[in-house]
């Protein structure tokens, strides 16, 4: 049985108020606070908030794990301990602890660290983020306006379950004053299981099979485990005015993924009524890649004039590794002829990469005046890709295609960045600058035997002007504003949603009327355009909030923000049947109201209220190229709402400790489509102790 504590958390609340209203007679008897403790050479202090949370929910559960995620159970939500020294301790002088959400929430962290005043220092981090995705595809569509169908798929079957963790070890030795050695080590991961969706395509396919492999995706149960390990270690110099550093490491990365067909047979999430006569019987698809790189980072930073100040750094990778790939897979599809008939495909290829990257900077500041000043930046980066591979496949146990293939990229970016600070009065700071850069983008191929000759349609020369003017302005504590204006023009561009012309401007304002009244508002504004393949991008803006702070017992805030987006363009698919050009639209609106209030009735006691609602409306559809044409493919969301609102009371026993009661409320609703909707009643209790 669902639990049901409505009931409960009214009691509890009730509870709260009546301790509130007794206090004074509470803190008679005890208002001090527990004095640290010691722990041999240490003081020691800090706090733990440990409780229980209960959730209550209905609807689709997938949604709410994406959303929310907060599932019943004990937590330990923070823990926190610090301790110093009292006196003299050969070792260390201070640490800490602090962990946050331990027990089964999404994003639980935790944090070491240790160090002696001019000796060392020690770091130590961890943390994990769960992501979670799955939209409810069993849904019946009516999506095809000009032939009226009931058709299955609400999302493109794209799902997934990963956990991803993020750890690191840093350690800085000081020999001297001036000298200081580094260690450090950084570790990512990422496992978990994918829904994806694949084409039945492979190398050497005949002319006819192209429609088929467009028209026909499956969805497949793809498990991944993906890790890095980084390890350097560095020196910190200082002379006079200068600081150099170095480092010096080694990096490896390595992927692996598998592939599987989820039922057998299977049918393409293609409606289409020809996708039941093609089903897919078995698909087993495996790749592996491992790449290795040395690590060599050197930067500077000096001052050789007074006035002037110099910076500098090069960075060198060169990642190298075998990377492997095998499938087979066999079901019906049609033959050159369009009849239906069994195939079978099996494909395996090995490669060889590698990827040199350099990457050049220097820079100058010069102060001529104390309100006058400039910098100049250049960067270049070099990326080469170079991948060798080996290729064979059998289509129907008879036709055999095998090959060599290479492929070379080379990407060469130089940017050029130019800038002045004015200070012309007091409080006002103008920063008018440009960028300029160009792009190098050039692709080669070749049989891996003879010279790999340059690919016109993928290779290109872009050059970029980016003028750009921020300031900032203080007339008083009362009153501040910031802001930019900004504009870019690409003289090519690499892909149809490579803007030519780009211009924009963001303020930001804050104003202060008495010291009790805080008023903010964010304005951005974003246009985007290529014309030739009617290519465009809109993007508008606002966030204005409101604080109201009476004193340290009551407070209040409350907020809107508002923005837009709007996009259109004409899209190609590169193999099938004619039409080959589509024309995309999209345009949504999102609006958030926020507010809350907090209440101190006692000196030990708090109420507090929180509240977001989230809407959203937008449309989308996929349009035929030419006079009249009607939407193939129109939209199949509508209208979001999606309100959340946290209710808080808590009261602080002296010496004891602190209660804190939350109970949330929240629920997701989708006007049109309401597979994916859910409600949820989330109540936590917590206690926190200090020591």
């Amino acid at each position: 049985m669902r639990p049901r504590f409505g009931f409960f958390a009214i009691v509890i609340v009730a509870a709260l108020l009546a301790l509130a209203a007794s206090a004074p007679a509470v803190r008679a008897q005890d208002d001090t606070e527990a004095s640290p403790l010691t722990v041999g050479d240490f003081n020691v202090q800090g706090s733990v908030t440990g409780g229980y949370r209960f959730a209550e929910f209905s609807g689709y559960r997938p949604q709410y794990r994406e959303l929310v995620g907060l599932d019943q159970g004990f937590r330990v939500f923070d823990a926190s301990i610090f301790g110093e020294t009292k006196e003299a301790n050969p070792f260390a002088d201070e640490f800490s602890l602090q962990m946050a959400d331990l027990g089964g929430d999404p994003f639980p962290t935790a944090q070491f660290s240790v160090s002696k005043r001019k000796l060392y220092d020690f770091r130590a981090t961890w943390r994990q983020s769960y992501l979670f995705w799955n939209q409810n595809d069993n849904v019946i569509l009516p999506i095809n306006s000009v032939a009226p169908a009931q058709t299955t798929g609400l999302t493109n079957n794209h799902d997934w379950k990963t956990v991803r963790k993020f750890g690191s070890v840093d350690f800085t030795l000081h020999a001297t004053n001036n000298l200081r050695f580094t260690f450090d080590y950084y570790r990512p991961s990422d496992e978990g299981v994918l829904d994806t969706t694949r084409s039945p395509d492979f190398f050497g396919s005949p002319g006819f099979w192209g429609t088929y492999a467009r028209a026909t995706p499956f969805v497949l149960f793809a498990p991944i485990n993906d890790d890095t390990n980084r390890f350097t270690g560095g020196v910190d110099y200082t002379y006079k005015t200068w600081n150099f550093h170095y480092d010096l490491g080694y990096q490896t990365f390595t992927e692996n993924m598998a592939l599987s067909n989820v039922t057998s047979p299977e049918f393409s999430i293609n409606p289409a009524a020809s996708s039941l006569l093609e089903p897919l019987a078995n698909w087993s698809q495996s790749q592996f890649r491992r790449l290795t790189t040395p690590i060599s980072e050197f930067s500077y930073l000096g001052k050789p004039l007074k006035r002037l100040e110099w910076r500098g750094g090069y960075t060198f990778y060169r990642y190298r590794g075998p990377a492997t790939f095998d499938q087979a897979f066999n079901g019906v599809a049609p033959n050159e002829g369009g009849t239906q008939t069994p195939y079978t495909v099996v494909e395996s290829a090995t490669a060889q990469l590698g990827e040199p990257n350099h990457i050049i900077t220097q820079g100058l500041t010069y102060h001529f005046f104390d309100w006058w000043s400039a910098d100049v930046d250049y960067r270049y980066s070099r990326f080469d890709t170079t991948a060798i591979g080996n290729f064979e496949s059998l289509f129907n146990g008879t036709t055999s295609t095998t090959g060599t293939t290479e492929n070379v990229w080379r990407d060469g970016i130089s940017e050029l960045t130019i800038s002045m600070d004015f200070t012309p009065m007091k409080g006002l700071v103008i920063r008018p600058g440009i960028e300029l850069m160009k792009t190098d983008v050039e692709q080669r191929t070749g049989d891996g035997v003879t010279v790999p000759a340059i690919v016109p349609a993928t290779t290109l020369r872009t050059n970029t002007v980016r003028p750009v003017i921020s300031f900032g302005y203080e007339r008083s504590k009362k009153f501040t504003l910031r802001g930019d204006f900004h504009s870019t023009t690409n003289g090519a561009s690499y892909t149809a949603i490579t803007p030519h012309t780009q211009q924009g401007f963001r303020f930001v304002a804050r104003y202060h009327p008495t010291e009790k009244i805080s008023i903010e508002d964010e304005v951005t504004f974003q246009n985007n355009r290529l014309i030739a393949v009617d290519f465009q991008n809109n993007i508008r803006s606002n966030a204005f909030t409101v604080n109201y702070t009476l004193n340290d017992r009551f407070s209040i805030y409350a907020g809107f923000s508002y923005d837009s987006f709007y996009a259109q363009g004409n899209i190609d698919y590169a193999r099938g049947t004619t039409p080959l050009t589509d024309f995309l639209r999209d345009q949504e609106v999102n609006r958030v109201w926020q507010g809350g209030a907090e209440v101190k009735p006692t000196k030990h006691s708090g109420l507090r209220l929180t509240g977001n609602f989230d809407r959203s409306t937008g449309t989308g559809a996929i349009f035929g190229v030419g006079p009249g044409a009607v939407p193939n493919e129109p939209p199949a969301y509508g209208p979001v709402r999606w309100p959340i609102v946290t209710g808080t009371g808590y009261y602080v026993f002296p010496v004891a400790g602190k209660l804190s009661v939350d109970l949330q409320r929240t629920y997701y609703f989708q006007d049109i489509v309401r597979v994916n909707n859910f409600g949820a009643n989330i109540l936590t209790i917590k206690w926190t102790r200090d020591f």
